[in-house]
């Protein structure tokens, strides 16, 4: 067994001393050297990590402000926490939104660098121009 997990890291852990001033005694009390230590790690790992890309913008609409978080990196969490929550109403309005942008982007790429014509309308507007201008 761990030497470290024998000793008593309430009293010596500078970490564990913060952590227990947040939350209260008899709470504080319930917390094994197992526990603790495992809370410590998940703790440490949040602060140090650092993603590949981390954009945060605040966002004013009408009176109100809100954020946008965008962070890509190395998936770390256990497989359980990584299947998220797209059921969520706002999510699923998100992802429809990115999509439809992204969808679009992808067909105006196409359009511009291979000339394939991906928005029929716009053919329809230049045939009747080209017909008109065959005067």
């Amino acid at each position: 067994m761990n030497k470290d997990l024998n000793k008593d890291i309430s009293k010596t852990d500078p970490f564990v001393q913060k952590f227990f001033a947040r939350i209260p005694p008899e709470t504080a009390a319930t917390f094994t050297n197992n526990q603790l230590a495992e809370l410590k790690r998940v703790f440490h790992a949040r602060v140090e990590q650092q993603h590949s890309v981390d954009i945060r913008l605040s966002v004013p609409i009408f009176k109100r402000r809100f954020y946008l978080v965008y962070l890509l990196g190395k998936e770390n969490r256990r497989l359980k926490r990584v299947q998220a929550p797209v059921s969520k109403p706002a999510n699923r309005i998100l992802l429809t939104i990115t999509g439809f942008i992204l969808i679009t982007s992808l067909l105006g790429m196409v359009n511009k660098l291979w000339g394939i014509n991906t928005f029929p309308d716009q053919a329809i507007k230049e045939s009747i121009r080209v017909l008109l201008n065959k005067d």
